[in-house]
């Protein structure tokens, strides 16, 4: 029986279907389990600073909830922030290198040597194999340093390398002279979503595939997808009818109806949208930098996606990268890449009209700051996510920008007043620990969503705590004055209420 191996690090919310008489070993699930365990994120707790402490603390508790929601993608990206690799810095849908690039071959070896966060898996792996040949799927450039370290421990002869980024990149790939003597295919087995991940009607085999990249229209059955917009324009309406979420890549949108993919080709969507049920979720993941989209542009898509018109609101924001063979339908001058760089995926270029890379940087961080409610990644899990209850996920205070470490001191109040207080966000717990501000131990009111805490005042721990428990009298001692004081303080603080969100 062949070995099919899945290195981490890849969408954990996705699953391979493996070929009759193989055997998969997903490393990437065995990883994201181990990691995002309430009993390893407490563990973790005891060794991490006081600060990162109550992140651990607030992670652990709601996975004991169990549910499989925007919260649960949150203690994932919560645990992988907080792994503390030496050799990685990881997200829920990313990562980088702590010295160098996943372009250049060197620093990717480098990273397999010293990453100390996969370890367990490529001993896994080592036992699983038992010195048959294995399979090892690499479907994108967060996988390299596992791959290669998987490579290094089985033996390069044991081992065929496969998958959509192999597919792309081999002739880079067999240039690397760790790699001599692997097997190479451009075979990419077929992803399907995590039954858990997604409640709405399946075929009759419980599957929904996931469709990615340049791949196929699907003959047959559900699916889901994260396509660019032109992909998404060329499937036919019988396969569109079939979809139960879709995100579609653009770099700018005018009036829903005329979007530009990256590849600078301008398509209607209307077709797209017709198409597709109206209870479907559809989103739009813009892609921000590319040539000749000035910060205007730019600005005025995300200002139609956050309104949520037509029914399509934002998925998130990436920075644009310009595809070593990627073709741009406008002008652009593309520079060289990098010396040393050998295994290239995307290169400088520069174009008229087009923003800086601080432009970029600076504009995608405030809209991260006034968009809370976007999904923490680009997985599939997100594409067929309900919409949140508010699709235009109005403005909030600048002091809740996202990346703050600042703590908050919460208001104190007295008196009764008997209204409902506001509905908790669920990405949000009340922990005890010690906070960063060196005030000693306190009761914290932690946000997996900002990545930001509120000490809560010795007498509003426990009515917080309770409005975490959707009580609905939590408040009722506390004036009106009172309650308008903590909810503002809390979301200035960077923990909102979900009327926020």
């Amino acid at each position: 029986m062949d070995l099919l191996v899945v290195p981490p690090f890849t969408d954990f919310t996705a699953e391979l279907l493996p070929p009759s008489r193989t055997e998969l070993l997903d490393l990437n699930e065995h990883l994201h389990e181990r990691l995002a365990a309430p009993s390893a994120l407490r563990a973790s707790a005891e060794t991490l600073p006081d600060g990162p402490a109550l992140f651990a603390r607030a992670a652990a508790a709601v996975l004991e909830r169990k549910a499989f929601d925007d919260a649960h993608l949150r203690t994932v990206d919560a645990a992988l922030r907080l792994a503390g690799d030496p050799a990685l810095r990881l997200t829920v849908d990313g990562l980088e290198l702590a010295e160098g690039s996943t372009q250049s071959s060197r620093d990717v070896l480098g990273a397999a040597g010293r990453c100390e966060l996969f370890r367990p898996e490529i001993a896994l792996a080592l036992e699983a194999a038992r010195g048959r040949r294995a399979h090892v799927v690499v479907d994108g450039a967060r996988q390299l340093p596992a791959a290669f370290a998987l490579v290094r421990a089985l033996g390069a002869e044991r081992v065929t390398l496969c998958g959509r980024l192999v597919a792309r990149h081999a002739a880079a790939l067999r240039r690397v002279p760790e790699l001599a003597g692997v097997g190479w295919s451009d075979w990419s087995p077929e992803r399907v979503i995590r039954a858990m991940w997604h409640v709405r009607d399946t075929d009759p085999a419980g599957r929904v595939r996931w469709v990615s990249g340049t791949r196929r229209s699907p003959e047959n059955g559900p699916w889901a997808g994260r396509l660019d917009a032109t992909v998404a324009a060329a499937f036919p309406k019988e396969t569109l009818a079939r979809c139960r979420g879709l995100t579609i890549i653009v770099t700018r949108i005018d009036f829903l109806a005329a979007v530009t993919g990256v590849t600078g080709m301008t398509v209607s969507l209307s077709r797209v949208l017709s198409a597709i049920p109206d209870d479907v979720p559809v989103t739009c993941e813009l892609v921000v930098g590319a040539p000749g989209m000035d910060a205007r542009v730019v600005g005025e898509s995300l200002e139609l996606l956050a309104d949520g018109a037509g029914g399509v609101r934002l998925a998130g924001l990436r920075p644009f990268r310009m595809g070593i063979r990627a073709a741009w339908a406008g002008r652009s001058v593309r520079f060289p890449p990098r010396m040393g760089d050998d295994l290239v995926r995307w290169i400088d270029f520069d174009a008229p009209d087009t923003m800086r890379g601080y432009e970029v940087t600076a504009l995608i961080d405030k809209w991260l700051a006034r968009l809370p409610g976007l999904r923490p990644g680009r997985l599939a899990a997100c594409a067929v996510a309900a919409p949140p209850s508010r699709p235009g996920m109005g403005e909030r205070p600048a002091t809740a920008a996202r990346g703050g470490t600042g703590e908050q001191p919460a208001a104190r109040g007295g008196g009764s007043v008997s209204c409902e207080p506001p509905a908790w966000d669920p990405c949000a717990e009340v922990v005890a620990g010690t906070g960063a501000d060196g005030r000693g131990p306190g009761t914290f009111a932690v946000s997996l969503r900002s990545w930001r805490s509120v000490r809560l005042h010795p007498a509003l721990a426990g009515p917080v705590t309770r409005m975490a428990a959707d009580d609905p009298r939590a408040l009722d001692d506390l004036t009106e004055p009172a309650r308008r004081r903590l909810t503002a303080e809390l979301t200035a603080g960077g923990v909102p209420q979900r009327s926020e969100i």
